[in-house]
């Protein structure tokens, strides 16, 4: 199995990412608690052999060992990518009041 784990700021484009890779044939799940991790992957691992989950910052666990054991977890087979997103301040800011600005418009 192909897992792609997706994680960074908000605003940063993970959804977008996630979208991407759905339209390329992964099984995507958007803002999964890293916690459930294990459970997504092992129940889908019969039906898919692509998998992309984003993560956000605010779901991962308080202490980074905790992070380290629940991807230890997973089969060694699977091959495993991380992707941690960012984007500067600026457009950041940006993004933030495009979205605020087209809320309001509504």
């Amino acid at each position: 199995m192909k897992l792609i784990i997706i994680s960074g700021r908000s605003g940063s484009g993970k959804s977008i990412v996630l979208r991407s890779l759905e339209d390329l044939g992964y099984y995507c799940v958007d803002n999964i608690p890293v916690n459930l991790l294990p459970t997504l992957t092992h129940t889908v691992a019969d039906e898919y052999d692509q998998v992309a989950v984003s993560i956000d910052v605010r779901n991962l666990p308080k202490d980074p060992n905790e992070l380290v054991e629940i991807l230890d977890y997973l089969p060694a087979t699977w091959e495993m990518t991380i992707l941690y997103l960012d984007a500067s301040d600026d457009v950041l800011i940006k993004r933030c009041l495009l979205y605020t600005s087209d809320a309001a418009d509504e």
